[in-house]
């Protein structure tokens, strides 16, 4: 089926293609084009299910419309959700996402920005991998419109959207505490980023502020590359069920949660009987697992409302303010920590 045209409309209407383009653009009052004509442009390119040519219309304008997301792990759950807020948020200010996984990977990352730059996206959304700051540091030294989600580097002075991680571990440890659990282990990832670092200062700073001495040995350091086995591994070392050992377990991420879940049934334990368990992050998994879960919810919505936000001043303003915002997360006590 052939794609209608600019022309097409101009012809049926006996009009310019010009007219129809300025009409089309939003020009038509600067041009002094009447309403009755412009309405019967917009009103018949609808009919037509007129599309812009976006490649063309970038040409014009110096702009696609189009911003890359480029988020750190596909097969994590809360990636997957904060993608579609994301997409949300920008389809409703006329924009459109291209998606990409680095797995957490500097070098998947910077193939994937080159990519996206021959592509002529606007910005760039990032939720970078540990060891990516030279890619940071470049689109910043070349005034490339992007905002950090989820993570950033302290040490680079840019625009980010993250959570207070300190605050959301300590409120799920000081919760198991105070449930009467004083053995809690964590499970989290060997990864050199800030926000890891900060679940686990976290989880320490309440075990200390409750008189509870901090043991390495409780704090199993998992590699980005993380398998099944790896998690059933560490878990296991922990001895869940000997509550001289281990009486409840805090998950840094949603993945190792649902992980670390399948390993304790697997080991034939209950929930929160033998073993009491909380998590970062807050997958529909987790309200609907047996029993339901108690876990930090990070605030989606408005991570991707902000970071959609903050990208498109940049865009419009290369000099724009730099924002750095902090959002509260949420815990949501459940049967899995004895609540």
């Amino acid at each position: 089926m052939k794609k209608t045209s600019l022309s097409d409309i101009a012809r049926q209407l006996g009009v310019s293609k010009t007219l129809v383009s300025l009409v089309l653009n939003g020009k038509a009052k600067e041009h002094r084009i009447s309403d009755e004509m412009s309405n019967k442009v917009k009103k018949l390119a609808k009919e037509l299910n007129y599309k812009p040519n976006q490649i063309a219309k970038g040409l014009r304008t110096g702009r696609t419309n189009t911003i890359g997301l480029i988020i750190a792990d596909i097969a994590n759950p809360f990636f997957g959700k904060l993608g579609r807020e994301i997409e949300k948020e920008a389809a409703a200010h006329g924009y459109r996402i291209v998606f990409c996984s680095s797995d957490e990977n500097p070098d998947n990352s910077q193939k994937q920005i080159e990519m996206l730059q021959q592509g002529q996206v606007d910005g760039f959304i990032i939720a970078p991998p540990a060891g990516s700051e030279n890619q940071i540091l470049s689109l910043k030294r070349n005034k490339i419109p992007f905002v950090l989600i989820d993570r950033n580097f302290p040490d680079i002075d840019t625009n980010y959207i993250v959570v207070d991680n300190i605050q959301a571990a300590f409120e799920a440890t000081d919760h198991l505490v105070k449930q009467g659990y004083s053995k809690i282990a964590c499970v989290t990832l060997n990864v050199h980023l800030n926000n890891m670092n900060q679940r686990v200062l976290g989880y320490k700073q309440a075990l200390i502020e409750n008189n509870i001495p901090v043991d390495e040995e409780l704090i199993k350091m998992m590699p980005f590359t993380h398998e099944k086995d790896d998690i059933a591994e560490a878990v296991k070392q922990l001895e869940p069920g000997n509550k001289s050992k281990v009486e409840a377990i805090f998950f840094a991420t949603s993945k190792l949660g649902i992980m670390g879940l399948e390993t304790l049934h697997s080991l034939g334990l209950h929930i929160p009987g033998d073993i009491a368990v909380v998590s970062f992050d807050d997958p529909d998994a987790y309200k609907i697992s047996q029993p339901p879960v108690s876990a930090i919810a990070q605030p989606l919505q408005e991570i991707g409302r902000e970071s959609v936000k903050v990208l498109l001043d940049m865009i419009h303003d290369r000099n724009a303010e730099t924002k750095k915002i902090v959002l509260k997360a949420k815990f949501i006590p459940r049967k899995s920590s004895g609540f």
